[in-house]
């Protein structure tokens, strides 16, 4: 290990924050089950009957996904919450006679007045005029839709009705835009006294940035607080979780953490809350405890002109790369909000990114930091990351270990830089945006005030498939294997890849860039 650099300094820490996360997943129901083929299971709700059995319902189809051919609902049945899962026949299916029924989209259940309610989406012909529908039952088995037709329509595609109790009356969140026919994503509400008749919509979140969505929103009370859980976020496998004093009003500013889970749904079992997991190429439901406050650990470096903080629990990433900045302020250019700063795995379907999870072990030596089988997702795949920190810069290695053919079609081996700077290009092309065959010399981010640069070092990774340039996200992303459609790989261990990557107070460094590629390929 290399000595530690005069001026640099290494801190390991552990600290205790009010940050929502979860804990270890478990595969808890595989729809595959019995079929000839994949099947995936979407939004779907739990719900303990009478008699103490468990009822999972949501939305299901073979793979690959097909949205709008979704037209039946799945059903299990446990003992207990961890199973053992029965697959049942389909609860219920779609009913194109019931006021033009499309498709079944995300249930969600209640007990109320000796019955079970289900709220769910069964579509249009027009996408801002979905309906959001009702069935009963008594048994979880037999359902029949409300005589009255769906209880309100919206849009654009308004789906994922939650239905909570608040303050005496009750209230449906679901996922819409600003306008019917578009717009910003929100998380629309109305209120009841019946269950049945409703108001006019209002937001209850409004999500400033275009293009993120809000769907499968799920809200709990904890003593004083409320949580509110929406996703996709940061990738298809994400669901940020924001907190408030008033159950119809959040912001993006009361963000408490975010979940590498989509549809999530949390269900109160054995004295404790769970979080799930489900989705489009993902093989059914996962399960894990969900954490209130968080421990995290990680190691802060500290350099002349630059700061990271390499975190290595819950999640393994880099959460901070500052620069000093003329006036000898610390601006952090990271913001993480896309697919993090790190290594990444992408299953399933494009989009649908697994984020590195805690490192088994940690060590530090000197001015190394070594993050040990750091798991990927549910795959069979782990990540050894070696961080090398220099006086002026760091580099960032990757080895990847492959246990087993991986269950879903694999997209991407990949590593990631998220930043907030706007104008991204390399040596080749300045701007650019989109796909880019092969590896290049280096890649920046650059914004008016600052620059991240990362230099790669030539013919260091097993294979040099693709990067992404991602303006809307601003990242920046190198991926070994970039497979359209999916793909697979063989088990074993491949070398990742090297890059020295730095930190300019200069809008549009190339003198930075051009130095750090030098350096990376003469030593």
């Amino acid at each position: 290990m290399p000595a530690l650099p005069d001026g640099v300094s290494l801190q390991e820490y552990s600290e205790v924050r009010d940050e929502v996360s979860a804990g270890e997943w478990r595969h808890l129901y595989d729809p595959t089950v019995g079929e000839d083929r994949n099947w995936y299971l979407n939004d779907h709700t739990f719900v303990r009957d009478a008699a103490g059995t468990w009822h999972l319902i949501g939305i299901t189809h073979a793979e690959p996904l097909n949205p709008l051919d979704e037209k039946h609902f799945a059903h299990a049945t446990a003992p207990s919450l961890h199973g053992p899962w029965a697959k049942q026949p389909f609860v219920m299916s779609a009913d194109p006679g019931y006021h033009g029924e499309a498709h079944l989209w995300a249930p969600h259940i209640i007990f109320h007045d000796g019955r079970y309610h289900m709220f769910y989406c069964g579509g249009d012909a027009d996408h801002s005029f979905y309906a959001i529908n009702l069935a009963t039952s008594t048994d979880l088995r037999t359902w029949t839709r409300h005589p009255g037709g769906p209880l309100f329509r919206d849009g654009f595609d308004a789906r994922d009705p939650f239905v909570t109790r608040i303050d005496g009356r009750w209230v449906v969140f679901y996922t819409a835009t600003v306008y019917p026919d578009g717009g910003n994503f929100v998380v629309a509400y109305r209120t009841s006294d019946d269950l049945v008749h409703w108001s006019g919509r209002r937001f209850a979140y409004s999500e400033p940035l275009g293009g993120v969505m809000t769907e499968s929103p799920f809200l709990v009370q904890r003593g004083g607080d409320w949580y509110l859980f929406i996703g996709p976020r940061r990738g298809y496998v994400g669901t940020d979780v924001f907190r408030s004093k008033d159950p119809l009003n959040f912001n993006a500013n009361s963000w408490v953490g975010n979940i590498p889970s989509h549809a999530a749904e949390v269900v109160f079992a054995e004295g404790r809350h769970w979080v799930t997991h489900a989705g489009w190429g993902q093989r059914g439901v996962y399960l894990a405890p969900l954490n209130w406050q968080t421990t995290f650990r990680g190691v802060r470096v500290t350099a002349p002109d630059y700061r990271v903080d390499v975190q290595t629990s819950p999640t393994s990433e880099l959460r901070e790369l500052s620069v000093r900045m003329r006036d000898g302020s610390w601006r952090n250019l990271l913001d993480n909000h896309h697919r993090g700063s790190g290594p990444y795995l992408g299953v399933g379907l494009f989009g649908a990114t697994e984020k590195a999870r805690a490192a088994a072990r940690v060590r530090v030596e000197g001015g190394t930091v070594v993050l040990q089988r750091v798991p990927i997702g549910q795959e069979k795949i782990t990540v050894d990351w070696r961080l090398d920190f220099h006086a002026d810069s760091f580099d960032s290695s990757l080895s990847w270990h492959v246990a087993a053919p991986t269950r879903n079609p694999l997209w991407e081996l990949a590593f990631s830089m998220d930043t907030w700077l706007g104008t991204l290009g390399d040596d080749q092309v300045f701007p650019r945006r989109g796909d880019a065959p092969g590896f290049t010399r280096w890649a920046m981010a650059t914004g008016l005030s600052a620059t991240m640069a990362m230099a790669y070092r030539r013919g260091s990774a097993w294979a040099e498939a693709n990067r992404w340039y991602s303006d809307g996200e601003s990242s920046i992303c190198w991926q070994s294997v970039w497979q359209p459609n999916g793909g697979s790989i063989a088990p074993g261990d491949y070398f990742g890849g090297t890059w020295r990557i730095g930190v300019s107070p200069r809008a549009r460094d190339r003198d930075l860039a051009e130095r750090l590629a030098n350096g990376i390929n003469t030593h």
